[in-house]
């Protein structure tokens, strides 16, 4: 009887296998099954609830998600990377709130989850995985994080436990990078990935530069304070798909100092046609969201390679050009509103609401002061009144993701991440001049200038928490570790050991 049963489960599976994996439901009961699944919908609609339908087909097409992941982790990678970007605009086009970022996690874990019951995935994981300085860093903020849950500074611990388990997926998402980009083609397909996705997202708002905000998105600004923030000197700034100009304006200005420094570097004419064209898009909508921070981004990650690769004859002309574009733009007699807001970084300018920022932050200056291990996760900035109502903090916007930390975590905990950083900078600077392949060499130096522009706009904004900006971060500090190894002159530091 038990090999009866076996029997028919195999029987049952070889079946399922046909209609769902090989046939892809294209055979008679595919159509019978899809047009019943189709009239069932409808129904539901009609006569319970009009959401339910929707409802419906996402659950199925969240079903249907899940098994591709599961079966090929590569597609649940890229996706929570395209999916994250495109939850603002999903937000908007939706007459109804929900809860999106719950599928980030769950997507985030069942990936996790296929890569574990990969042989040939799990077995990248090495000792150096567990022993490198980015790892040890990373190991020493969440157990600084953990500490932070005592704080008696804190009203609530459910800010400091939203905060940890995001914390967690990122360090999933680092494991996960670990394990997929475990070859010279993935790393150099990932990184094309991130300037190719992010010259979509680019194209987007240089399409409502261009021919303007769509009207849901005209909807979702209102004529209220969501259009006073976005009109500044004359200038509609443009956010592409994300929450805020800021975001899109950093991202962009970002990925734009890595297409021109692997565009000078670069000798092939197909790759520097391609490298310039991405570039031009990201530079102009970067101007287009008028960040001023994007703009300090970019001049200080070009100081930094000139910096760097002050030997080279190919820099002395770069930085010759860089130079004489600025005093162009900065005398130029046409002017538009573009320009005007880019200009007026490095004229000292400030609004209204850099004044207050200011002068809020020196009011909670003696508060740090006396606590050095912070007033609580989560305690000011807009999760202050969510999470810890009538906190000291509570009203404080640091925009700063540095006095974000400072505040919350302390001089303590400010060290320990800038620490961090430090490690992770020197990380990829020593690589790229240990490195010998040439186009290695490129690529540790143009992911390195990219990373210095994201710690530098950390100064003044949220840059790194920011989706998809914070994939792109833990991504990079894996390559900065593993790329080194497909260099055939260069041997890894310490010998990979499997686990």
């Amino acid at each position: 009887m038990g090999n009866r049963i076996t029997l028919n489960k195999s029987r049952l599976g070889q079946w399922l296998h046909y209609h769902l994996l090989e046939k892809k439901l294209n055979t008679g009961f595919g159509y019978l099954f899809l047009i019943g699944i189709s009239i069932l919908i409808s129904y539901i609609t009609a006569t319970i609830d009009v959401k339910a339908g929707p409802a419906a087909v996402a659950l199925v097409a969240v079903i249907l998600l899940f098994v591709v992941v599961m079966n090929n982790p590569y597609f649940g990678f890229y996706f929570l990377i395209i999916y994250t970007s495109f939850i603002p605009l999903f937000g908007r086009l939706m007459t109804f709130t929900q809860p999106l970022g719950i599928l980030l996690e769950v997507v985030t874990y069942v990936t996790f989850l296929s890569i574990l019951l990969k042989y040939d995935l799990k077995k990248n994981i090495d000792l150096r995985f567990w022993s490198n300085p980015i790892s040890m860093g990373m190991y020493i903020l969440l157990a600084y994080y953990l500490i932070e849950l005592f704080n008696p500074e804190m009203k609530s611990q459910l800010g400091w436990f939203s905060f940890f388990r995001k914390q967690i997926s990122y360090y999933v998402f680092y494991y996960m990078c670990y394990c997929l980009l475990d070859s010279r083609q993935r790393i150099i397909y990932f990184i094309r990935f991130m300037i190719a996705f992010t010259s979509v997202l680019s194209l987007y708002a240089i399409k409502q530069q261009w021919f303007g905000y769509a009207g849901f998105e005209l909807r979702s600004i209102g004529t209220g304070s969501g259009l006073s923030l976005l009109l500044q000197a004359g200038l509609l700034r443009k956010f592409s798909v994300f929450t805020d100009p800021a975001t899109s304006g950093m991202l962009f200005a970002s990925i734009f100092t890595l297409c021109i420094i692997l565009f000078i570097r670069t000798s092939n004419k197909i790759e520097k046609f391609w490298l310039g064209l991405a570039g031009l898009i990201n530079l102009l909508g970067y101007s287009y969201s008028g960040t001023r921070t994007a703009t300090l981004m970019i001049a200080a990650g070009i100081l930094l390679y000139c910096i760097a690769t002050l030997y080279e004859r190919r820099t002395i002309i770069f930085l010759m050009i860089s130079v004489l574009s600025f005093i162009g733009l900065m005398v130029i007699p046409y002017e538009n509103a573009v320009t005007n807001r880019i200009k007026s970084t490095f004229q000292g300018t400030k609004d209204a609401s850099a004044s207050v920022r200011d002068y809020n932050r020196h009011e909670v200056q003696p508060y740090i002061q006396e606590h050095p291990f912070g007033g609580g996760i989560f305690t000011c900035g807009f999760e202050g009144p969510k999470y810890n109502k009538g906190h000291y903090l509570e009203n404080l916007q640091p925009d700063s993701g540095y006095l974000k930390t400072l505040a919350e975590q302390g001089a303590f905990g400010l060290a320990l991440l800038l620490i961090f950083y430090f490690i992770v900078m020197r990380h990829g600077l020593h690589y790229f001049f240990r490195v010998r392949d040439p186009e290695i060499k490129n690529y540790y130096i143009g992911l390195l200038i990219m990373m210095f522009t994201l710690l530098v706009a950390q100064y003044a904004q949220m840059a790194i928490t920011q989706y998809p900006v914070v994939f792109y971060f833990y991504a990079t500090m894996v390559i900065f570790i593993k790329l080194a190894d497909f260099d055939k002159t260069v041997q890894p530091l310490k010998p990979k050991t499997q686990i």
